[in-house]
């Protein structure tokens, strides 16, 4: 864990800051980092639209660049890369500032994966930065055999790299409303102790769906549904045992969970 993480969670509360404050504050926006989008991720933002194809806001996606500037975390996963829109605003921070000694790219979709390779490349971030192209869900499981598969070797001496740069200190989680919580429910196991998750909060759903059915959801608009109340069932349970900051912006609300 990087020194200015530990003393962005860790310090704060020994000086009369509870870790809530240090959340907030954490969280909050840098004033010291430009507004303007950059470049490439404007490009990229514009292609998206052709493609028709949704992404964060651009309030979160600035906010979540400021959180960067501020933790600088060595280890980051973005889960739910698409084709790097927020991806670009990063390496644009990075491109002028440190960068961090891993930073994972995960997207499920292998010409989603071919585009990030090429925004990589052209930051020059091959050495720091990679694509790890299937589903979350696989990759964890994944991550697990090479760990069994490996318990006496650390990662150096290890014969093959792992499928994850894990333990992450910032982990975000942009994979839609229907997975978001298995998403985040599986990061937990691959942050370090007092990392971060960064997520946007699901859309109320305001359509009248009708009666869902006990089988499960029978429509898109159904599953929404029930995605929302997964998610707020698990914001509900988690916010017992974790801090949870909760930061409005125009256009969404960012979500940012410690791990205990």
């Amino acid at each position: 864990m990087s020194p200015r993480f530990e003393n962005q969670l860790r310090a704060r509360p020994s000086v009369g800051l509870s870790i809530e404050d240090a959340l907030a504050a954490l969280l909050a926006k840098d004033p010291e980092q430009s507004r303007d989008e950059p470049e490439i991720a404007a490009s990229i933002g514009a292609q998206l639209e052709h493609m028709e194809l949704n992404s964060m806001p651009t309030s979160l996606r600035r906010r979540i660049r400021d959180i960067i500037a501020r933790v600088q975390p060595n280890r980051v996963c973005e889960v739910g890369s698409g084709i790097g829109h927020l991806s670009a605003w990063l390496f644009d921070y990075w491109s002028s500032n440190t960068p961090p000694e891993h930073y994972d790219m995960v997207e499920a979709g292998g010409k989603f994966g071919v585009i990030l390779t090429r925004l990589l490349r052209r930051y020059d971030a091959e050495d720091w930065a990679h694509v790890r192209v299937n589903d979350f869900e696989s990759l964890c499981a994944e991550l697990d055999s090479w760990k069994a598969a490996n318990t006496t070797t650390d990662e150096a001496a290890a014969i093959s790299a792992p499928p994850l740069s894990a333990p992450y200190e910032i982990i975000i989680v942009d994979v839609g409303e229907i997975s978001k919580v298995e998403a985040i429910q599986r990061s937990f196991d691959l942050l370090v102790p007092g990392g971060l998750i960064l997520t946007s909060e699901p859309e109320v759903p305001i359509a009248d769906v009708g009666e869902i059915p006990a089988s499960g959801p029978g429509n898109p608009e159904q599953a929404r549904v029930v995605a929302f109340n997964e998610w707020t069932s698990f914001i509900s349970e988690i916010g017992s045992t974790n801090p949870v900051g909760f930061i409005p912006l125009f256009g969404g609300t960012l979500v940012g969970i410690i791990q205990a």
